[in-house]
């Protein structure tokens, strides 16, 4: 495979993945912000256990709000990811932070949230593998 063909490829990895992030962010983001049911099934998929208070329910709503704009920006970028490489740029950096923040403040995530160990590196390496993924086609993408 050639550098330029190796650079198609990489945009239209870029694409897809944008595409499914923007995917997972608006539905994830509108459960969150407007049902409380799909609240619990997220709260429970991830592993976690939660207090349903008016004020827990109200900042996943506000989480929601913000994973919908994420959804909409990752979409918009799918269209053209090297146009707009400032957005998977972005997203490698929120998902390494995010796994920064899993292992830095792991305790508080196990007692507040009674989040497992094995959930905690299972997510890790989801996003890990991700955010390697979004770096290694930008980085093909950017060598045509």
């Amino acid at each position: 495979m050639n550098i330029e063909s190796r650079a198609s490829f990489a945009v239209r990895g870029l694409q897809v993945l944008l595409s499914l992030i923007a995917v997972f962010h608006l539905v994830a983001g509108a459960g969150l912000m407007f049902s409380i049911t799909f609240q619990r099934f997220a709260v429970a998929g991830y592993g976690a256990e939660l207090d349903w208070t008016a004020r827990n329910i109200y900042f996943l709503r506000i989480v929601g709000s913000f994973a919908f704009v994420l959804g909409t920006i990752a979409a918009m970028a799918a269209r053209n990811p090297l146009e707009y490489s400032i957005v998977p740029i972005g997203f490698i950096e929120f998902f390494l932070l995010r796994n920064i923040h899993r292992h830095l403040y792991s305790q508080e995530l196990y007692e507040g949230f009674g989040v497992s160990s094995l959930t905690n590196d299972l997510t890790t390496v989801f996003f890990g593998v991700q955010a390697i993924a979004l770096a290694g086609f930008l980085w093909a993408a950017h060598r045509k």
